[in-house]
């Protein structure tokens, strides 16, 4: 498996010309990792069937609480948990989220990535099976029930993550754990800090209903209880 490296130098392309790169490149990848040229035309979502199943790895550092980096046959690469959402380094629970998971997965832990694309941050956006004492673990979903997580509403097709979130939540576990006034959704977070919007939304106690309300509007920059 040939991963493009994560750190080659900037494009020189006019930025007139480089809206449409990110996505060009994870359709470049995808088509040259399977050669299955009919797959280019779509956007992989968690409940896609993914594009390279059990791919092995060696983690080498764990960035925050849903991205880590790996050494895989063709060298290292950047990979981005797919389907689940943590709290920013800076935003209530963020630094718990990223102790989370680095517990779980200590740097020189044997994983297995079923991969489903590439962002356009050239990060591999998959599943991370850990592999220990002769268990496969499903790092993203164990990150959701332990309370580490948000289901990523605009980049996942399962009504489960919500599932799985919503038990979570009724249990008080990690994050919602936490008063209701620091529930802020990570994107919104990052909204903010990029100018993109003015204000967080105000937070309201979150639910399974109003979790599949969003995922059926998936792609909104931001959104509102529904009534």
């Amino acid at each position: 498996m040939k991963i493009r490296p994560w750190n080659s130098r900037p494009s020189r392309t006019p930025p007139h010309r480089r809206l449409h790169r990110p996505l060009h490149r994870a359709r470049h990848w995808v088509v040259r990792t399977l050669g299955l040229v009919g797959l280019a035309t779509s956007v992989a979502f968690a409940a896609d069937p993914p594009i390279q199943l059990g791919v092995p790895a060696i983690v080498t550092r764990v960035n925050d609480g849903d991205s880590i980096e790996v050494q895989v046959a063709a060298g290292p690469g950047r990979v981005r948990f797919a389907a689940i959402d943590t709290p920013e380094y800076d935003q209530p629970y963020g630094d718990k989220s990223s102790a989370a998971l680095k517990a779980m997965l200590p740097v020189g832990s044997k994983v297995e990535l079923d991969i489903i694309t590439q962002d356009a941050f050239r990060r591999m956006v998959a599943t991370v099976w850990l592999l220990k004492d002769g268990e496969r673990i499903n790092l993203n979903e164990t990150m959701l029930e332990q309370g580490h997580a948000w289901a990523y509403r605009r980049y996942m097709r399962e009504a489960r993550y919500c599932d799985i979130e919503a038990r979570a939540r009724d249990q008080k576990l990690g994050l919602w754990a936490q008063p209701v006034s620091e529930w802020v959704y990570p994107p919104e977070w990052r909204y903010l800090k990029n100018g993109e919007i003015r204000a967080l939304p105000t937070p309201y106690p979150e639910t399974r209903e109003k979790c599949l309300d969003v995922l059926k509007i998936a792609g909104a920059a931001t959104y509102t209880p529904p009534n």
